[in-house]
């Protein structure tokens, strides 16, 4: 009844009303940077960080579910006159609030592409105080200060936001796409951008490819099934977790089962087509239990009269899950019909 399997991705929308400059100052000789892609060191003046605090908190530190609420940035705040700043600059992700009247900010600005951007703005700069570094700055009025950081902060995660996807989409292809498989995929109906560095367990009618690795002393996998059924009768979410509890028993050692709590379900757009989404959290059976997320889509192609089932699903104890799980979504994304 069931056969084959794929997906596809979506690459970030340009900002065009985000101004991006990009400043090389350091040369060969700057440091690496601290810290990773969703660590932002924030600077600002002490009083007007206890003016915008919550609101810039409550943006960059909104929680995603993955089996617990993570955040999706991590936000660290030094004031701008703090002696631990200096130290700071060397962070990967930089985000200053600032007038022109500031020394740093205006280094910053004006030894841009933009040298005359007109505050309220946001301007970016690169490997200005270590290589592989991002600057933002917020560049900010001389009054009225506090409301234009509430006015560019949807801004700023847009922008943000973007950014972050485009360097989880170059890490998680950084060895390339299998080409190969997506032809053989092709075959079938379907195809899937899927990295080279996925291995590919399927047999007939099913599709399994897994990308086990290793973090220090720590197993790292992400998990894809896919196959198919013919028609496209409306698939509802009890539907699509049966079918999970069906290959929880027959394909996953040890076995998984699905906790009850925190399963939500909602209608995505997968490659202009509708398709049912299940959210939720499996746990193993084993004498020490494993768990972690996992993404159940039901996607039926009309044209094929089929309907695609997929599981993905995660295993990174211990660390945030939420990048890794970010690369599950676009590689679910990448699923198109043939």
């Amino acid at each position: 009844m069931f056969g084959t399997m794929i997906h596809r991705l979506r690459l970030p929308a340009s900002i065009s009303i985000i101004t991006m400059v990009f400043l090389s100052s350091s040369g060969c000789k700057a440091p690496q940077p601290f810290g990773d892609q969703h660590s932002l060191i924030v600077a600002a003046e002490a009083w007007l960080w206890a003016e915008i605090d919550s609101a810039v908190m409550g943006t960059l530190e909104e929680r995603v579910f993955t089996t617990r609420p993570e955040r999706l940035f991590n936000v660290t705040f030094v004031a701008s006159d703090d002696t631990l700043w200096r130290q700071m600059r060397q962070w990967r992700q930089l985000i200053v609030f600032g007038t022109r009247e500031d020394e740093v900010v205006a280094d910053l600005v004006s030894g841009s592409d933009d040298p005359n951007a007109t505050p309220p703005a946001i301007v970016q700069t690169a490997d200005k105080w270590a290589r592989g570094q991002t600057v933002t700055v917020l560049l900010l009025p001389a009054d009225g200060q506090a409301a234009a950081v509430r006015a560019l902060l949807s801004d700023l995660r847009a922008l943000l936001d973007g950014q972050y996807e485009a360097y989880v989409i170059e890490r998680m292809y950084t060895t390339g796409v299998n080409d190969s498989l997506s032809d053989a995929m092709a075959e079938y109906g379907f195809t899937l951008q899927v990295p080279n560095v996925y291995l590919h367990l399927g047999a007939d009618s099913l599709f399994r490819l897994a990308n086990p690795y290793q973090m220090g002393d720590t197993d790292l996998l992400r998990s894809l099934v896919l196959t198919w059924r013919s028609g496209t009768e409306p698939v509802t979410p009890e539907d699509l977790l049966a079918w999970r509890e069906i290959i929880d028993d027959s394909l996953y050692d040890p076995p998984q089962d699905i906790t009850q709590d925190n399963i939500r379900s909602d209608s995505v757009m997968v490659g202009g087509l509708a398709a049912l989404e299940v959210r939720g959290v499996w746990r193993d059976r084993s004498d020490f239990p494993a768990a972690g997320p996992f993404i159940l889509q039901a996607i039926a192609c009309p044209e094929q009269d089929r309907t695609y089932y997929i599981d993905v699903w995660l295993y990174a104890p211990g660390t945030d899950k939420y990048p890794y799980l970010r690369q599950l979504e676009v590689l679910l994304s990448t699923f198109r019909c043939i």
